[in-house]
């Protein structure tokens, strides 16, 4: 049995404007490429040959492959802009074919599409169709004399905008602790942690109103049992880490984005509490999270082991030198942070959490840290800069998507390498030009966000390959602060 993954036709122009890449393959969903996810699942069975099919050089080995293969070869032949949304059905599907006694379509044509098994003849008559039209009479005289199959895999056509924002939304991975159902436009997000449910939930109705233009709106809080969980519209719009990991963005809309992000910051309301009282907000919010988060990892196997291999590696000698060497550099930020206002603030405007069409301008934060009162909601004002910052000049998101490599360099120590390079450097130079012109210090964001880099490493366990990662981050992030103090 062949699983052929057919990618030689490009996306269309208006999906390579909305993601920027240009074959449905190559797309990032949860970690992983359209074609990785695919080949795992044909390979989960050694008597299955999966081949990628991605440029005219492969169309001619895969005919030649074709025509050298046995008269009774079956071929299933899985284009890339179909995409099966339900990957359990399709390995099932997979396991059934060799029984399959006929030519058959799964799922029915899609426009000059569709996922059909194949007879090695109709598979080398369809790989040397380039033409649409062609391919659409193809797959109208094999529909007339092939069996029929529902659409019990889920397919759906990317080529289609509105079903490639569908898919693409909620792309970026989650936290494993969250569960996500999406019903007939609504969105709605669960967890037994009903306090943080209810918080995230209630935070929208609590902001002001000035805020409430930069959010989405929740509603329909539901406590059953150990579980809680509220509803969301569901915008099919990717959010800002999917278009930054495809580099998807060029100066201008990332411009938007930029200015976007900074209405908020400026629309969060303010309160005076003094520089004293803003610097003790730092060293509890900021410092003393990151301290209760380093205690919680070096008591699991998981932070014991990253210990360890930053020890053998040289880097900051373990993870409590590198706590007591970030402790260090963030008082010094502290004692030079001017703050005397708290702010209303999300908490948590990563990337993953901004849903943005660069086209309109669209921007809508979610996920937000929540609070049950307005009092509550009020934290160090240059804690949501951080998180960003740690988007943008950290890379994270690319580190959360597995684009990374750990690599042993030249002198035995550990390097890290995000994928293109990580954020284009006009990014975090357009990024640093706004804070100055908010009168923000980029060099204490930074601190800040070092702090966050060390602080994520418990929420990270279940994916033990990041934590090494993040400690790279922050170890980087120490050394630019050393070298420009």
């Amino acid at each position: 049995m062949l699983i052929l993954y057919d990618d030689t036709s490009p996306a269309p122009q208006t999906i390579r404007q909305i993601i920027g890449v240009d074959r449905f393959a190559d797309l990032l969903r949860q970690r992983q490429r359209q074609a990785d996810i695919i080949e795992r699942i044909a390979q989960t069975d050694k008597n299955r040959r999966f081949v990628r099919i991605s440029d005219e050089a492969a169309r001619g080995s895969g005919l030649d492959m074709l025509e050298r293969s046995a008269p009774d070869e079956k071929v299933f032949r899985l284009p890339s802009s179909l995409a099966p949304c339900k990957l359990d059905v399709l390995a099932r599907t997979l396991e059934k074919l060799p029984y399959a006694l006929d030519s058959t379509i799964f799922g029915g044509q899609f426009d000059d599409e569709a996922v059909a098994l194949l007879s090695r003849e109709d598979a080398i008559s369809l790989l040397r169709i380039t033409d649409p039209g062609e391919r659409r009479s193809f797959f109208s005289r094999f529909s007339a004399q092939s069996m029929h199959i529902g659409n019990d895999m889920g397919l759906v056509d990317l080529r289609s905008v509105d079903s490639f924002l569908a898919y693409m939304t909620g792309a970026t991975e989650t936290r494993h602790f969250n569960q996500v159902e999406d019903t007939g436009g609504v969105f709605r997000k669960k967890s037994t942690d009903i306090a943080k449910m209810h918080a995230e939930y209630r935070y929208f109705h609590i902001v002001p109103e000035a805020m409430k233009r930069f959010l989405l709106p929740t509603f329909d809080y539901v406590e059953s049992g150990s579980q809680a969980s509220y509803a969301m519209e569901k915008l099919s719009i990717p959010d800002a880490a999917i278009q930054m990991v495809h580099f998807a963005f060029n100066e201008a809309s990332f411009g938007t984005l930029l200015t976007s992000f900074f209405s908020f910051v400026a629309a969060r309301a303010q309160r005076k509490c003094g520089v004293a009282a803003a610097r003790e907000t730092a060293r509890t919010e900021i410092l003393g999270k990151m301290h209760t988060r380093l205690d919680t990892l070096m008591g699991t196997s998981q932070g014991r082991r990253v210990d360890a291999l930053m020890r053998v590696n040289d880097l900051g000698g373990g993870l409590e030198a590198m706590r007591q060497r970030a402790s260090g550099l963030i008082e010094q930020a502290i004692a030079t942070d001017t703050t005397d206002t708290l702010a209303v603030g999300h908490g948590d405007p990563c990337l993953s959490n901004i849903l943005f069409h660069r086209d309109i301008g669209l921007f809508r934060l979610i996920d937000p840290r929540g609070a049950t009162t307005l009092d509550a909601a009020f934290m160090h004002p240059l804690y949501d800069l951080a998180k960003f910052s740690h988007s943008v000049l950290g890379g994270y998101d690319f580190i959360n998507n597995g684009l990374f490599e750990c690599q042993v360099d030249s002198t035995l120590g550990l390097s890290l390498s995000l994928e293109g390079g990580g954020p284009p450097s006009w990014a975090k130079a357009a990024f640093i030009r706004h804070m100055n012109a908010a009168g923000i210090s980029p060099r204490v964001v930074r601190a800040y966000e070092l702090s966050l880099f060390l602080s994520m490493l418990p929420l990270h366990i279940d994916n033990p390959r990041k934590l090494p990662a993040f400690c790279l981050t922050a170890a980087a992030i120490m050394n630019e602060l050393e070298c420009t103090a």
